[in-house]
């Protein structure tokens, strides 16, 4: 009787860890699906940064900084709080961006700016300086262009210009207006 007995101390403490373990295995599970706040917390937050991209060349291509920037490992995308996106050319001239946020994607080869987003093209000895004003553009650096999806406002020396929605490539430098388009030319101007 007492051989029988040694058999189910071992067994009974085996089966209490199992248990044990399947509950914490449970519980874990259990309040990382219901906690929200683990979605959303970003992974890491840089303030008053500033960043440079070169060409293979070593030659700057664009400069992006900002107020604050917020990475998010689980979907990958970077937030952006007053950014301020350069787009050097030494030929063609700088064009810049800013807006009160952005989202990064995950690759990098999209930048969505939002809140009053201004954009600046430097002038140049045959043209003047423009500024285009919208709520919403999306950038796509490594093809250098600007696409604005909803209602732009554009200034350009003796010309002003609201659309519907606009495309600029900043290469071949050439603005496509779509939506309804409006013009007003002022002459001696610019």
């Amino acid at each position: 009787m007492i051989a029988r007995g040694s058999l189910w101390l071992p067994l009974g403490i085996l089966m209490l860890l199992a248990a044990l373990s399947f509950w914490v295995e449970r519980s874990v599970q259990g309040t990382a699906q219901d906690s929200p706040a683990v979605e959303t917390d970003p992974e890491g937050i840089m303030e008053n940064f500033e960043a440079l991209r070169t060409d293979p060349a070593g030659r700057p291509r664009y400069r992006l900084s900002a107020k604050k920037l917020r990475h998010y490992s689980g979907s990958r995308l970077t937030e952006l709080e007053s950014p301020h996106f350069v787009q050097l050319d030494a030929v063609s001239g700088d064009v810049s961006a800013a807006a009160r946020q952005a989202t990064i994607s995950a690759s990098g080869d999209e930048v969505d700016l939002r809140g009053n987003v201004v954009v600046e093209r430097a002038a140049r000895p045959d043209q003047p300086a423009m500024t285009l004003r919208t709520a919403q553009l999306l950038v796509f650096p490594d093809l250098d262009l600007l696409r604005a999806p909803g209602a732009v406002a554009i200034q350009d020396g003796s010309q002003t210009l609201h659309a519907g929605a606009m495309e600029y490539d900043s290469q071949r430098r050439v603005i496509k207006l779509s939506g309804r388009v409006q013009a007003r030319y002022i002459p001696g101007k610019g």
